[in-house]
């Protein structure tokens, strides 16, 4: 039995001895293997500021709608100056037509080419347009805060184009009323267009 009892007793008393000093190397601030508290710019570890001088901003942030009251838009009439008319646009390979009325501009982009004929229906969309869909987009409305863009939510385009035997050839034009265009990230509010643009 005492056999038994004094080896167990010897591993117990070095392994205390051992982590008392290990326990005292890490607190022992002379110690190379010492804890010390420290400031998170000065942490070499996972939680230092790659960006030391630079606020680190944690968590979520509300994004605030600058925009706060419905407007309208008449595009077409006094103060309106159109684009000439194009073959393509930079978005789709496609007829564009652009109508600027002093820091308002309404831009409208085809899926596919308006073939001739009047009244040709399109359908508008806020994504990419494709086959018989248009998006109008408008930047700088009035009555709303500047730098904003509005896309088309939906509505309908009567777009006519026709030929004749002066320059430009073959000019568009696209009819539309009370269009709602909404911002990007907010559903709220709205921009409602109607008027007409041209290319001439």
């Amino acid at each position: 039995m005492k056999k038994i009892i004094f080896p167990s007793l010897v591993a117990v008393v070095t392994s205390t001895v051992f982590l008392a000093f290990a326990c005292n190397d890490k607190h022992n601030p002379n110690s190379k293997n010492s804890i010390q508290g420290t400031y998170k710019e000065e942490s070499t570890g996972t939680a230092a500021n790659p960006n030391i001088g630079v606020v680190t901003v944690t968590g979520t942030s509300t994004l605030t709608n600058p925009a706060t009251q419905n407007t309208s838009l008449q595009v077409s009439g006094a103060g309106w100056s159109y684009d000439g008319c194009t073959n393509t646009s930079s978005l789709t390979g496609s007829p564009s037509l652009n109508g600027k009325n002093g820091s308002t501009n309404v831009s409208i982009v085809f899926g596919t080419p308006p073939p001739l004929g009047a009244a040709i229906p399109y359908t508008l969309t806020a994504g990419t347009p494709s086959g018989f869909q248009a998006r109008m987009t408008v930047s700088n409305a009035p009555g709303q805060p500047d730098g904003i863009v509005w896309y088309s939510k939906s509505g309908t385009l009567s777009v006519t184009t026709v030929t004749s035997a002066i320059s430009p050839f073959t000019s568009t034009s696209a009819t539309f009323n009370n269009v709602q265009c909404l911002q990007y990230t907010f559903l709220f509010p709205v921009v409602t267009v109607s008027g007409a643009l041209i290319c001439q």
